[in-house]
């Protein structure tokens, strides 16, 4: 399918509400599948609001019934010809691109997900930090029924969030994972009623953009890299940032905001 410039603008929104910025994902009426254009706006998008210094926090959340169900099929036909290089223009440049964005964003990000959220979906879901869901929510992983496999990230990612036998279950037999479910395993964060939804995220998106930034970025950027280094290597690792942090204004700030029994205003200093 074909799309303006103009459209593309429109697949993905961004409104800014008080730090808190919510990009939308915006293809209802195909059920918010992803295709090259709308994974190019969201990359954009992403970029945009990791860039502005009056964002503390992100919500990626969609219009209509579901957060992405799965890649746009039409598409996929079209890559039957496609050489690889071409393959990996499209799947790097914009699909991976827009995982590596949310997974390795600095500020926090919470995903606000109803409804379907499918191969494309369910990577760019488990990238955030938290999962916001509700009983809507269909987490699948059906990648392997078009005789491919998750290349944004959840090989890595899902093991370690529920368990290697339980992400062998998800993505070799392909079987759907409710809100409920999701957030027994350790798939999602908490469970919440549909009209709650992106009020739950933004409420917990600002929670989180009250913390220290630079504390945050540095243990979010811990927790990843512990999965992937010795002991002796998390440990070495902690202590420079912690030597680091105990340097910065916001640690000072937060130490005296204590002692005085107040509120702290953490400035990412």
């Amino acid at each position: 399918m074909m799309t303006t410039a103009s459209d593309d603008a429109t697949l993905v929104l961004i409104e800014r509400r008080d730090g808190v910025a919510i990009v939308r994902i915006n293809r209802p009426a195909q059920g918010n599948a992803a295709f090259p254009p709308l994974m190019k706006r969201l990359c954009e998008a992403l970029d945009e609001v990791i860039g502005d210094p009056q964002v503390g926090a992100i919500v990626l959340s969609h219009t209509g019934r579901h957060f992405i169900a799965g890649a746009d099929f039409n598409w996929l036909r079209t890559l039957e010809d496609a050489s690889i290089a071409n393959i990996r223009q499209d799947i790097y440049a914009w699909f991976q691109g827009a995982a590596k964005r949310i997974h390795g964003c600095p500020k926090p990000v919470v995903a606000a997900i109803g409804g379907a959220a499918v191969t494309v979906g369910f990577e760019l879901a488990i990238a955030a930090d938290f999962r916001i869901v509700t009983d809507r929510a269909m987490f699948q992983q059906s990648w392997i029924r078009l005789g491919l496999i998750g290349p944004l990230g959840s090989l890595k990612l899902l093991p370690a969030m529920v368990g290697w036998q339980m992400a062998k279950d998800i993505m070799l037999r392909m079987r759907a994972i409710g809100g409920d479910e999701a957030v027994k395993i350790g798939l999602a964060t908490e469970l919440v009623a549909e009209e709650d939804r992106e009020d739950r995220a933004i409420a917990l998106a600002r929670e989180l953009a009250d913390l220290p930034p630079l504390a945050y970025r540095a243990m979010k950027e811990g927790l990843w890299q512990g999965l992937q280094s010795s002991f002796e290597d998390c440990w070495n690792m902690g202590v420079t940032n912690q030597a680091m942090l105990i340097g910065s204004e916001d640690h000072r700030e937060g130490l005296s905001a204590l002692l005085e029994k107040r509120k702290p205003a953490f400035r990412g200093r």
